[in-house]
């Protein structure tokens, strides 16, 4: 089934509430400091969960995930925050969501779309973790130049190389996962599922 003007403009709608969640997400991890700037898209996964489950049932077509998250990049682009390395891992998480929760049917299993909001969340995560493992330095002056204080930059390569970094990305995926099952139980009643 291919996504129709309706779905678009749909999925476009899902995207802007969940670029909100994902503001209010990060303001919240702030306090968290620099492990919580890596840990803020599993605190999205946790509260943009319903919206997932949303999409998967209102929508539930291939490509859903991959397009919302190309929707996300370009908000976040157009903000300049756009990163090459964030954009190359989020969207190899949607895509991979996709092919779990997109494919073969248009309601999947809520454990499917929970994978799939892990491997969104997780996408979005590496695009600073994976950066800070294998070539921080790099990173660190690119996002310097943008206009980040060298000390902020260090404490964030610092909380997100090695152990930290593979914590991050377990507590993104766990909390995305708990997301979905949250999301599922508030939608349950209105999506008349048993």
């Amino acid at each position: 089934m291919r996504l129709k003007m309706k779905d678009f403009v749909l999925l476009a709608l899902l995207t802007a509430l969940y670029i909100i969640v994902y503001f209010v997400s990060m303001m919240l991890i702030s306090l968290m400091g620099p492990f919580g700037h890596a840990i803020s898209p599993g605190i999205c996964g946790l509260l943009s969960g319903a919206i997932l489950i949303f999409i998967s049932r209102k929508i539930g077509k291939m490509w859903q995930f991959t397009l919302m998250e190309l929707i996300i990049m370009g908000v976040f682009a157009l903000m300049g925050a756009g990163y090459l390395p964030w954009f190359i891992t989020s969207m190899v998480g949607a895509v991979l969501a996709d092919v779990i929760a997109s494919t073969s049917t248009n309601k999947p299993s809520v454990l499917k779309v929970a994978i799939a909001s892990g491997l969104i969340h997780v996408g979005n995560a590496l695009g600073g973790i994976i950066p800070a493992c294998f070539f921080a330095e790099q990173y660190m002056n690119e996002w310097i130049a943008r206009g980040q204080k060298p000390d902020q930059m260090l404490e964030m390569v610092k909380a997100t190389q090695g152990t930290m970094g593979i914590l991050a990305t377990i507590i993104a995926f766990i909390l995305s996962v708990i997301g979905v099952y949250i999301g599922y139980s508030i939608l349950k009643g209105h999506l008349k599922e048993d």
